[in-house]
Protein backbone atom coordinates (compact mmCIF):
# COMPACT_ATOMS: atom_id res chain seq x y z
CA UNK A 1 0.00 0.00 0.00
CA UNK A 2 1.26 3.42 -0.80
CA UNK A 3 0.26 6.97 -0.17
CA UNK A 4 -0.90 7.17 -3.79
CA UNK A 5 -3.46 4.40 -3.20
CA UNK A 6 -4.75 6.24 -0.14
CA UNK A 7 -4.96 9.55 -2.00
CA UNK A 8 -6.73 8.03 -5.00
CA UNK A 9 -9.22 6.18 -2.81
CA UNK A 10 -10.07 9.22 -0.73
CA UNK A 11 -10.32 11.53 -3.73
CA UNK A 12 -12.42 9.00 -5.63
CA UNK A 13 -14.89 8.65 -2.77
CA UNK A 14 -15.20 12.41 -2.43
CA UNK A 15 -15.69 12.98 -6.15
CA UNK A 16 -18.27 10.21 -6.39
CA UNK A 17 -20.40 11.57 -3.55
CA UNK A 18 -20.10 15.14 -4.81
CA UNK A 19 -21.11 14.04 -8.32
CA UNK A 20 -24.22 12.30 -6.98
CA UNK A 21 -25.00 15.42 -4.93
CA UNK A 22 -24.64 17.67 -7.98
CA UNK A 23 -26.98 15.47 -10.01
CA UNK A 24 -29.52 15.40 -7.17
CA UNK A 25 -29.42 19.19 -6.73
CA UNK A 26 -29.75 19.75 -10.47
CA UNK A 27 -32.62 17.31 -11.02
CA UNK A 28 -34.75 17.69 -7.89
CA UNK A 29 -37.84 19.82 -8.56
CA UNK A 30 -37.74 21.60 -5.20
CA UNK A 31 -37.37 25.19 -3.99
CA UNK A 32 -33.89 26.75 -3.75
CA UNK A 33 -33.81 26.44 0.05
CA UNK A 34 -34.24 22.65 -0.15
CA UNK A 35 -31.59 22.46 -2.86
CA UNK A 36 -29.19 24.28 -0.55
CA UNK A 37 -29.92 21.78 2.22
CA UNK A 38 -29.39 18.84 -0.16
CA UNK A 39 -26.09 20.37 -1.29
CA UNK A 40 -24.96 20.85 2.32
CA UNK A 41 -25.88 17.27 3.24
CA UNK A 42 -24.02 16.07 0.14
CA UNK A 43 -20.88 17.93 1.14
CA UNK A 44 -21.04 16.48 4.65
CA UNK A 45 -21.56 13.00 3.20
CA UNK A 46 -18.52 13.51 0.94
CA UNK A 47 -16.33 14.30 3.95
CA UNK A 48 -17.68 11.27 5.81
CA UNK A 49 -17.12 8.99 2.80
CA UNK A 50 -13.57 10.26 2.41
CA UNK A 51 -12.89 9.63 6.09
CA UNK A 52 -14.26 6.09 5.94
CA UNK A 53 -12.22 5.24 2.85
CA UNK A 54 -9.11 6.71 4.43
CA UNK A 55 -9.64 4.69 7.59
CA UNK A 56 -10.20 1.42 5.69
CA UNK A 57 -7.17 1.86 3.44
CA UNK A 58 -4.96 2.87 6.37
CA UNK A 59 -6.07 -0.17 8.37
CA UNK A 60 -5.33 -2.45 5.41
CA UNK A 61 -1.90 -0.88 4.99
CA UNK A 62 -1.08 -1.40 8.67
CA UNK A 63 -2.16 -5.04 8.53
CA UNK A 64 -0.15 -5.58 5.34
CA UNK A 65 2.95 -3.96 6.79
CA UNK A 66 2.94 -5.29 10.33
CA UNK A 67 0.56 -8.24 10.25
CA UNK A 68 -1.52 -6.93 13.13
CA UNK A 69 -4.72 -5.07 13.81
CA UNK A 70 -4.29 -1.29 13.92
CA UNK A 71 -5.40 -1.05 17.55
CA UNK A 72 -4.03 -4.29 18.90
CA UNK A 73 -1.07 -6.56 19.14
CA UNK A 74 -0.03 -9.16 16.64
CA UNK A 75 -1.31 -12.67 17.21
CA UNK A 76 1.16 -15.10 18.71
CA UNK A 77 1.35 -18.75 17.70
CA UNK A 78 -0.75 -19.76 20.71
CA UNK A 79 -3.37 -17.13 19.79
CA UNK A 80 -3.53 -15.25 23.10
CA UNK A 81 -1.63 -12.15 21.92
CA UNK A 82 0.51 -12.09 25.06
CA UNK A 83 3.81 -13.03 23.51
Amino acid sequence: MSFAVLALGVAGAGVLVLAVTAVAVALLPVPPAVRAIVALVGMIMAVVAMGLVSNRITDRAIRAEYGEDPGGQAETPDGDGLG
